[in-house]
């Protein structure tokens, strides 16, 4: 047996402002997408029977859109995402789906509104959240970031919610290292430039992030570190991406931060730091990244430090992009035995 995952990326799904733009040719291109679309996620549901199925983020064009249109677009998604609601009726399947959000949907850091995640957390959930899943007796541990308030955020109170759901992971992860953490989140992890086709590109207004292709290198360094993920699942980048980050837990020479008499030697060090911290000690925190995590393009380079985290950014859905989707398994190796490792399969298709 095994535990599947289908994953879907940025399908941002357009509306009201197409047809006022282009009526007659807008209202085609949409119904048309939508069908696209629909049959994307309904034939790979059919055909691969997935437990979950997860949007990868930005479901829609744009978060400044009307109530009105909002409705619209969340009964247009449901159809197309194979789900019910008031005008879809009953459908075949006991999967469950879960949502990210994605800078389409709630905004950058400097654009949070509690307009837009308030309706966004009333119709899809909420932004950070966890699960565990089991398969012959082994427990994996399943956990989706609010990666659009890690970095610097306008509105704090959101910041703050983020980095204390993942505060409360890594209190997890120190009870129970033994479970396999399978971590989402919309935007993907700091890479160099080369690695992926996105660049390694964040811009600012106000301090607060205005644009952002990966999170920052502290965030990303973080939730490496002391996190420790098996393996990361992420959106945004439409082109999509595999890599991995290979991880030491210390550096030979302590980094001091500041004149506080706080140091960074290992990965306990970074652990305890807060995220104002992070912010303070930006110049610092590189230079531990740079001295203890080794990015990679594709999996080769894997297996050569203390652990490693696959990472893959999943195609976008649209048709633009080929209508990809991606399926993620995981299941036991050989025969079953509490202490026999995981496997893990990835396919990212075009439909």
């Amino acid at each position: 047996s095994a535990i599947r995952l289908n994953l879907y990326g940025d399908p941002q799904i357009e509306g009201d402002a197409k047809i006022s733009r282009e009526p007659t040719i807008g209202r085609y291109d949409l119904l048309f997408n939508d069908y696209y679309l629909h049959h994307i996620y309904k034939s790979t549901i059919a055909a691969f029977r997935p437990h979950y199925v997860v949007t990868m983020g930005d479901i829609f064009s744009c978060q400044w859109i009307s109530r009105d249109e909002y409705y619209r677009r969340i009964h247009r998604f449901k159809w197309i995402s194979h789900q019910i609601d008031s005008k879809n009726g009953s459908l075949s399947g006991n999967h469950i789906y879960y949502h990210i959000a994605g800078n389409h949907d709630i905004g950058y850091g400097e654009e949070t509104e509690p307009y837009h995640i308030n309706r966004y957390t009333n119709n899809f959930g909420p932004l950070s959240r966890e699960w565990l899943a089991r398969i012959d007796g082994s427990i994996h541990r399943f956990a989706i970031l609010n990666a659009m308030n890690l970095d610097k955020t306008r509105n704090i109170q959101y910041r703050q919610q983020a980095w204390q759901f993942v505060q409360q992971l890594v209190a997890e992860r120190q009870e129970r290292p033994d479970i396999p953490l399978i971590l989402f989140s919309h935007i993907p992890l700091h890479k160099p430039a080369g690695a992926c086709v996105a660049s390694p590109s964040i811009r600012y207004q106000n301090d607060f992030v205005e644009y952002q292709d990966y999170l920052s290198p502290t965030t990303s360094a973080y939730l490496l570190h002391c996190l420790a993920p098996t393996f990361v699942l992420s959106g945004h980048d439409h082109n999509g991406c595999q890599a991995a980050h290979s991880v030491k837990t210390s550096v030979s020479q302590a980094i001091p931060l500041g004149a506080a008499g706080k140091s960074l030697r290992s990965a306990s060090d970074l652990c305890s730091l807060t995220f104002e911290e992070l912010d303070e000690f930006q110049a610092e925190i590189e230079e531990f990244v740079r001295q203890t995590v080794t990015p990679a393009t594709g999996f080769d380079g894997a297996g050569t430090n203390a652990w490693d985290t696959l990472e893959v950014t999943v195609r976008s859905a649209m048709g633009e992009f080929g209508g990809a989707a991606g399926i993620f398994d995981i299941h036991k190796s050989g025969h079953y035995h509490p202490s026999s490792p995981q496997r893990y399969a990835r396919a990212l298709g075009r439909n």
